[in-house]
């Protein structure tokens, strides 16, 4: 009886917690399409005030022409110059991917280096601090000098914007680990080694997360002006730089849907859970 009864338990507790999660993911979609219906109401308002100013040649395109037409070129076979739209994110996604992923190993390595110890941390935060304030497009010539137009200067570009934004997080993440832990640990008899992977980066695992989140919108952000005006080809920017040279503004503005949808689905299907399971091992939020 007592087992029957324990058995029950378990299974009620275990029926609690997924109960739980359900309610929780509702919650969380209803708060995303919330925030999505707020940008919707902004700007078909302010669509609808400019169209009937009248002042303009070219109507601002609205939500519904706006995804008419992105449906038209997911769905209805309809090519941006040559190209499907799967085509270009294809291209905009190896170059953000590629990008990205040289950004995070490199900004995760160094910032760590750099936040592990203050000596390192007050020199090593000024190069980083400097380059950080190079706006993305400003690192063109660079790109260019060194690689030329195409691919490998819009790659370049999104790294260098992204590394340092990550080397910069994850640096101040380490250093906002709480002393006291590392002395306990160093106390204990654990070496340099050890206090970095057991202590350090456990505890600023979460403002690590964050900072991978931060570069990843910084990235995508800076994708999109590279291939804009370092001549790709193909790519989300370079259809949008065409369509806006074509006074295709529907076209400019589906491109631009696209992009929003691709770079929250990035977020909330990859970084935002990577976050919450992180936060979850440290205690920091329920299952």
């Amino acid at each position: 009886m007592a087992r029957l009864l324990a058995g029950a338990d378990a299974s009620s507790g275990i029926v609690e917690v997924r109960s739980q999660r359900w309610r929780k993911a509702l919650r969380t979609t209803c708060y995303v399409l919330v925030g999505i219906v707020i940008v919707f109401a902004i700007w078909w308002g302010f669509a609808a005030w400019y169209n009937t100013m009248g002042k303009a040649a070219m109507r601002f395109p609205t939500p519904p022409e706006t995804f008419m037409r992105l449906g038209e070129y997911l769905f209805g076979g309809r090519e941006l110059y040559g190209k499907s739209i799967y085509a270009h994110i294809g291209a905009s996604l190896a170059r953000l991917f590629i990008a990205f992923g040289l950004a995070a190993l490199i900004g995760i390595v160094l910032g760590c280096i750099i936040g592990s110890a203050t000596r390192r941390y007050a020199i090593g935060m000024v190069p980083v601090s400097v380059f950080q304030m190079i706006p993305g497009l400003a690192w063109l010539p660079i790109a260019i000098l060194v690689f030329g137009l195409g691919n490998e200067a819009a790659i370049f570009i999104i790294f260098a914007v992204a590394s340092m934004v990550i080397a910069a997080g994850v640096a101040s993440a380490i250093r906002m680990v709480p002393p006291v832990l590392v002395s306990a640990a160093a106390m204990m008899g654990a070496g340099r080694l050890r206090i970095f992977a057991t202590v350090l980066v456990p505890q600023a695992a979460v403002t690590i997360i964050s900072s991978l989140r931060l570069g990843m919108t910084s990235a995508w952000r800076v994708l999109i002006a590279a291939e804009m005006v370092v001549g790709t080809g193909i790519g989300i920017g370079y259809s949008i730089e065409l369509t806006r040279d074509l006074l295709d503004y529907v076209g400019s503005f589906a491109c631009i849907a696209a992009i929003c949808l691709m770079g929250l689905a990035i977020d909330r299907l990859v970084l935002a859970p990577l976050e919450h399971s992180v936060r979850r091992r440290l205690g920091l939020e329920e299952a």
